[in-house]
């Protein structure tokens, strides 16, 4: 092995080292534990999960949310939560029957249950409806 390839080979990336612990929770671990601890470790493979997903999705939401922003807070400041800030413009009727606003709740929505709970069953029943829509 060259200098190159063992340069290459000791970068590991973030989503190889969530799989691998991941991996020996379920595979190794929990199997020999017993009670709430094979619980415990099962949600923490759960969390590494929400990790690795979210580190996945998060680029196109944000650039969803990017969106947002500049078609309804054109006003916004820079580094303000823009979910808080639609959040509220919306209970404020703000934006209130807006072409497009709906489509943007409904992909945010998507995105963040593939974050959350991917498997959860009322997420395929909702992309499908509102992807052929």
């Amino acid at each position: 092995m060259n200098r190159e390839e063992e340069r290459l080979s000791a970068e590991v990336s973030a989503d190889s080292l969530l799989s691998a612990v991941k991996s020996f929770l379920i595979e190794s671990a929990a199997p020999h534990l017993e009670g709430r601890d094979r619980f415990n470790a099962r949600v923490a493979a759960n969390v590494l999960g929400i990790i690795q997903r979210e580190q996945t999705i998060r680029p196109a939401l944000q650039a969803l949310d990017q969106d947002a922003a500049t078609r309804w807070l054109p006003d916004i400041d820079a580094g303000a939560n823009i979910i808080q800030q639609l959040s509220l413009a919306l209970a404020r009727r703000e934006i209130e029957n807006e072409p497009g606003i709906f489509d943007y709740l409904k992909a945010r929505q998507l995105l963040v249950t593939a974050i959350n709970n991917p498997k959860y069953a009322s997420r395929a029943i909702a992309k499908q409806r509102w992807q052929s829509n």
